[in-house]
Order: C-alpha cells, then structure tokens, then sequence
C-alpha cells in the first residue's frame, strides 16, 4: 500500500474528526448533554454551567474513522487494481463491513447510555450494567457467526484448536476488553484515546505486515480519528468521550485483532487496562484513581498508563518478528 494514501487515511480521519468538533461541541452544550467536572470541587448540588463538560465527544471519532475509511477504500480501489469478484477480497470486505458495522452499533448503545445519564439524570445500577454485558457478549457472539470460521485459536505461545468454542471464547475475550477500558476516562482526560492511537497504530503496523490492506486502512482511519480528537479531549478536556466514545473504541480494537487472527495481540491490550482495574480489590480504586489521590497530573497520569501500553505492545510484537 502507497505511502502517500496511509498518509491520506489518517490525515483525512483526523481532520474530519477534528473540524467537526467545532460545530459538534456547542451543539452538545446547548443541548445540555453535559455532566459534571469529577475534577471540580462541588459544594452544592446545583452544578453551575462552567463546570459541566459535553459528553458524547465519540461521535467524533465514528464519524471521523468511517469518512476517511470511505476515502481511503475508494481511492485503494482505484489505484490498488483488486479483482472485486475474488472470494478473497469479498471475505475480507465482508469481514471489514461487520468490525465496522459492531463498533458502530456500540457507539450507538454507547450514546443512549450518555443521554440517560446527562439528559434523564439516571445512574447506571448493578442490574442494568449486567444486562449492558449480556448484551455486548451475544451481540459480538452473532457479528462473530457471519465472520470467516476461525477454529484454531492462535494465542501466540500456544494454538487451540477450540471447534465450536471458537465463537464464544472470541467473543468473550472482547467483551472483556470492552468491559475493561469504561472506567479510566474518568481520571484522566484523554486516557482512552491516548492509549487508543497506540493499539491502532500498532495493529496498522502488524496489518500492513501480513498484507490484510482493509484491516490495515480501518486501523489507520480510527487512529486518525482519536489523533483528530485529541484537541477536544486532551487534558484540560473540552469535552468527554463519554460512552459513546469508550464503547466505540472498546469493540473496535478487539474486533480489529480477532480479524488480524493473532488473540496474543488482544491478550496484551486487555493486559493495560486490567493492571489498571487490579487495585479494585484492595483499595476500591483503579490505578488511575490511586494516581489522582497520590496527587499525580492528568499528564502523569496518561503518561504512565501509557507507559505501560507501548511495552505491552512491543511485547506483542516482538516474538513475530525476532
């Protein structure tokens, strides 16, 4: 694949991401689907305007990688000479079609979750977050029945052959992904998308590597995007991903991997976002959370998470290619 249209993928992803925040963050503002600054110091109920941030900023980022995808897949057809009737190209862009069609749907189910909560002011209970699971589960579990057969699962160090628990394990292991990665963007601005660009990035790498061009070009347009977003939701945010942002990115990257046929990639993702849940059980706060007590920035804070994100993707790197 050209140089020059990796370049045009990202570069159009961000910028429609990006410009579109313009129009798009008033807009959430005078619509009122805002919630309140966690940073701001709040002694009454009554939340004044100045300390309400917009929320559903991840309808950037969906509408940003989906254009520059359109563009750039229409420009690879052009210039790439594909025969479009093989079986190959029709797997692949059939395949391509359901990532993105599933992460769209969460976006979707990410933003009615936004508007219940800034709009209708309803929190999340213990109930409506398991249905919220099942849901992620068995939808996955069915995007997963229309995707090529994949029995032998590759985990890097070893290889399973798991038949008909292809699917489900699958489909677990993303929802795990999923379920994962909710909560670190309420301690730091900017955590999700940071640490998005770099799954994307990496997957756009290891795609290019073993010739799968459409998951290369998705995974390109959707770190395009994040990097687009980074002036709206980069600390001091001016808006939040909100779940439609988390959502979004949560079922994207794990798809992208099981199309990519290397689980050992997804394990390492999850492993940086589970580090960060693991203080839960003793301390009743994630490592983000720990790290906002201790008094750490929301730069320190990105920077280690971060930190720990780009070593475990060179550690998914590294055994394919030493």
């Amino acid at each position: 694949m050209p140089v020059w249209l990796q370049l045009t993928a990202a570069l159009s992803a961000a910028l429609c991401s990006g410009v579109m925040g313009i129009a798009l963050i008033p807009f959430l503002r005078k619509c009122r689907f805002c919630e309140p600054d966690p940073d701001a110091n709040q002694t009454s109920e009554t939340i004044s305007g100045d300390r309400l941030r917009p929320t559903m900023c991840g309808i950037l980022l969906i509408f940003g990688s989906v254009a520059g995808f359109v563009l750039s897949y229409t420009l690879y057809l052009q210039i790439s000479g594909t025969d479009r009737t093989s079986l190959d190209f029709q797997t692949e862009s059939a395949a391509m079609r359901l990532v993105m069609l599933h992460g769209i749907l969460f976006g979707i189910i990410g933003w009615v979750s936004d508007y219940v909560r800034t709009v209708l002011r309803q929190t999340d209970s213990g109930e409506t977050d398991f249905i919220i699971i099942l849901v992620a589960f068995f939808a996955t579990y069915s995007f997963l029945k229309f995707m090529p057969e994949e029995p032998v699962l590759d985990f890097g160090f070893f290889q399973w052959d798991a038949g008909i628990a292809s699917i489900p394990v699958r489909a677990f292991l993303i929802t795990v992904f999923w379920l994962s990665m909710q909560r670190p963007e309420q301690n730091a601005d900017g955590i999700s998308i940071t640490i998005g660009s770099i799954d994307f990035l990496f997957l756009t790498v290891l795609c290019l590597a073993a010739k799968q061009n459409l998951n290369a070009l998705y995974a390109l347009t959707a770190a395009g995007a994040c990097m687009g977003c980074f002036y709206w939701n980069i600390t001091p945010a001016k808006c939040r991903l909100g779940h439609t942002g988390t959502y979004w990115i949560g079922m994207t990257i794990p798809m992208l991997c099981v199309n990519y046929h290397k689980l050992d990639l997804l394990l390492f993702y999850t492993a940086v976002w589970m580090i960060n849940l693991l203080p839960l059980h003793i301390y009743r706060r994630t490592l983000l959370g720990l790290l906002k007590q201790d008094g750490r920035t929301p730069a320190q804070r990105i920077l280690i998470l971060t930190g720990f994100a780009l070593f475990c993707c060179l550690m998914a790197v590294m055994p394919q290619h030493v």
